[in-house]
């Protein structure tokens, strides 16, 4: 890889020790308490949330997109940010997604292969 882009500096301090060793440049996400050893860009916000996290990768990879030419600073990034959120499903949402067998009704004519 070129570039590693990690999320907690202390969760992935292994992967950021060794990209130190082969000269691979590092941006992570830091609170004020991350270690930033081997850190070569410092994006401060805060880790403790997973809406703040997701919304950091939105803002980042749409600035990506931007810098690329692959969208322009005028028009709106039709990307939402809460798809970078991880939700778990509630046991409501699984109900609905499963598949219901409805059972053929009185009304309906047999068929016969015959």
């Amino acid at each position: 890889p070129r570039l590693l882009v990690v999320t907690d500096p202390a969760a992935d301090h292994q992967s950021i020790e060794e990209s130190s060793y082969v000269n691979i440049p590092v941006i992570a996400f830091c609170n004020t308490n991350s270690p930033t050893k081997y850190v070569d860009i410092a994006i401060p916000c805060n880790i403790n949330s997973s809406n703040s996290i997701g919304l950091m990768w939105w803002l980042l990879a749409r600035e990506v997109k931007r810098m690329r030419g692959d969208i322009s600073r005028i028009t709106e990034w039709e990307i939402m940010p809460d798809l970078y959120f991880y939700r778990e499903e509630k046991p409501e949402e699984e109900e609905e997604a499963q598949v219901i067998d409805v059972a053929p009704t009185q009304d309906a004519p047999a068929f016969n292969a015959a």
